[in-house]
């Protein structure tokens, strides 16, 4: 084979080491064969272009423990390596991009054609751009590079010392990027994408300092200053906690400038920036992101995976003022202005959805991240009727229109059968993917029993799986479920959870566990549990929503306009800002409660 040939046929390789290892021939993923193999291509990938010793290799792959011929072995692994990347080559023709060069092996490739490279160049670019004062091509730039993220490098190959470095430095490298990132945003003035971005990071990172300053510049550009106040206290009390550390001077220096109301961060005045956000921000009460940093997005503001929170809530603020919506008729009383003899409502069965940009926005950047290797738990949470169950819907179709898989339960109750919701999770999954389900789960078919038996979904609940080993029986449905993610992400929206059986809730805390770096994300609605009687042992319920991997988005009342907005929606008739305002304090802006009223 040419050298010609050999460069062209190489120039169609591309390789993924964010999240799982893949090489790729244009569409075709290339078979890299067993964990030590694939061992063998990493070592060679993280000193790419560079030599690396035989020595070193075979210390690398096997520890303290070699095989009793290490450089017979070593170069058996090469030829399988050098054949599984043979790809245009004539039958039994090697690939050259393993080459042996004294006194070693080196991988020769194109920097281009592996991501990581190509997400190193792109934010370095953006920072010459940075220094240029030209923060929109450094945005795209570092958008760009984000995109490439699918989760940790060498996700199953960090056991091995090299590949753990590497991914630790990679992590590093893009929290500098999403700082950077978020520099550019606010040298643009869109605090509001800054925050929905920053906040789950800030939950994942709480040490980032640097991280930790943009996201107080964003909140209190936003005119969120307590949040950003409150953040810092967070943030200063965790430092102490951990490290036995204050708070860095620049983070210092950025909490005494939003205490004398000066923004810390570019020349621009400080601005507020009203953004419609479900609760009434301006009641203390309601702003549950000061305890919980969370991030997500409406369906009509925020398309999953295409469009950004910040195009979102920038298109939110192009509208007209929701008030303007509704005609001011002075003097018209209370009950005129909403009772029959005014305007006959609207059927009542339900209330279209306004009101909760924020906290889509909020929800839609951390599906995005969940479903992207960075697993986790969201849960919302909130009273009876405050909308919980209409925002996870909301969410689930964004889910949806993006491409995204999504399985939904409601839980069927405390005094249902053990596992009820896994039940029916799993009997979704083996409907939708049936032959993938059957592989994963094949080995499991007799210790899940009920859980995996042919019967209809509706009749799941009646199914009782064996308890005499809860603990075999909740490893082999995580590891079902870790199985089908890693093959193909999917998001899991359980609602009611506060209504969940013991043994289901036991089963969703060990999944928690599994999550960070698997992209599966599992969004539930429960109830508030309020507060336990002193002494009182937490219960599974407690454990989960207290979990510091867990994001909490706690919703209050909807806004004024929101309810003005609604009203406007459902009754033929003028209704006056009085009536509006009556409106939304009899009704606490619980949509349930403004159902009823209306």
């Amino acid at each position: 084979m040419s050298e010609q040939r050999r460069a062209r046929s190489a120039q169609g390789l591309r390789m993924r080491v964010f999240g799982t290892m893949v090489a790729l021939h244009g569409t075709r993923e290339l078979s890299l064969g067993a964990p030590r193999h694939r061992a063998l291509l990493g070592l060679l990938m993280v000193r790419l272009n560079q030599v690396v010793p035989v020595p070193q290799l075979i210390e690398e792959l096997w520890g303290d423990r070699p095989p009793r011929r290490p450089t017979a072995a070593l170069h058996t692994y090469i030829c399988h390596l050098r054949r599984a990347l043979s790809f245009g080559a004539r039958p039994g023709g090697p690939s050259m991009l393993v080459r042996h060069q004294s006194p070693g092996y080196v991988l020769a490739l194109d920097p281009d054609q592996v991501d990581a490279h190509r997400f190193e160049r792109l934010v370095s670019q953006a920072r010459r751009d940075m220094a240029a004062q030209d923060h929109r091509v450094a945005q795209d730039r570092l958008s760009a590079a984000l995109a490439l993220w699918r989760g940790a490098p060498y996700l199953e190959l960090v056991d091995y010392a090299p590949m753990a470095e590497e991914s630790a430095r990679l992590e590093q490298a893009r929290l500098a990027a999403v700082e950077l990132h978020a520099e550019a945003s606010l040298a643009l003035g869109e605090n509001d994408a800054v925050v929905a971005r920053l906040l789950p990071e800030a939950q994942r990172h709480p040490m980032r300092e640097c991280l930790i300053a943009y996201l107080m510049t964003g909140l209190y550009r936003l005119g969120r200053q307590a949040d950003a106040l409150q953040l810092f206290e967070r943030t200063r009390a965790h430092l102490a906690e951990e490290l036995g550390v204050d708070a860095g001077a620049e983070l210092q220096r950025v909490h005494a400038a939003i205490l004398r109301q000066e923004l810390p961060f570019g020349d621009r005045p400080a601005t507020r920036v009203d953004v419609t956000a479900g609760e009434d921000r301006a009641d203390a009460t309601a702003l549950p992101q000061a305890e919980h940093p969370t991030g997500g997005g409406h369906k009509d503001m925020v398309t999953y995976g295409a469009r950004t929170a910040r195009s979102a809530l920038s298109h939110e603020r192009a509208e007209p003022d929701a008030r303007a919506a509704v005609p001011h008729t002075a003097g018209v009383p209370h009950s005129a202005a909403v009772g029959h003899s005014a305007g006959v409502p609207h059927a009542m069965t339900s209330l279209p959805f306004v009101g909760r940009t924020y906290e889509l926005a909020v929800l839609g950047a951390w599906v995005d991240a969940a479903l992207s290797g960075e697993g986790g738990l969201a849960a919302v949470t909130g009273q009876s009727g405050i909308g919980k169950t209409e925002l996870t819907v909301e969410v689930t179709r964004g889910a949806r229109e993006a491409g995204h898989e999504v399985i939904g339960v409601s839980c069927p109750g405390k005094d249902g059968p053990a596992y009820g919701v896994w039940t029916r999770i799993l009997r979704q999954l083996s409907h939708t993917r049936p032959e993938a389900f059957r592989t994963v789960s094949a080995r499991y078919s007799g210790l899940l029993g009920g859980l995996l038996s042919d019967v209809p979904s509706d009749a799941a609940e009646d199914v009782q799986p064996p308890l005499q080993a809860p603990f075999l029986i909740e490893d082999a449905v995580c590891v079902i479920l870790v199985a089908l993610a890693r093959q193909k992400p999917f998001l899991l929206v359980l609602d009611d959870l506060q209504s969940a059986d013991y043994s289901s809730l036991n089963l969703l805390h060990l999944l928690t566990c599994r999550l960070p770096e698997v992209p599966l994300g599992v969004l539930v609605a429960s109830a508030d549990p309020g507060p336990a009687p002193e002494n009182t042992p937490q219960t599974a319920l407690d454990h989960l929503l207290n979990s510091a991997r867990t994001l909490i988005l706690r919703l209050g009342g909807l806004s004024e306009q929101a309810v003005a907005t609604l009203v406007a929606t459902h009754v033929d008739a003028d209704v006056d800002a009085e009536a509006t305002l009556a409106l939304h304090k009899r009704s606490g802006g619980s949509p349930c409660a403004l159902r009823r009223l209306l």
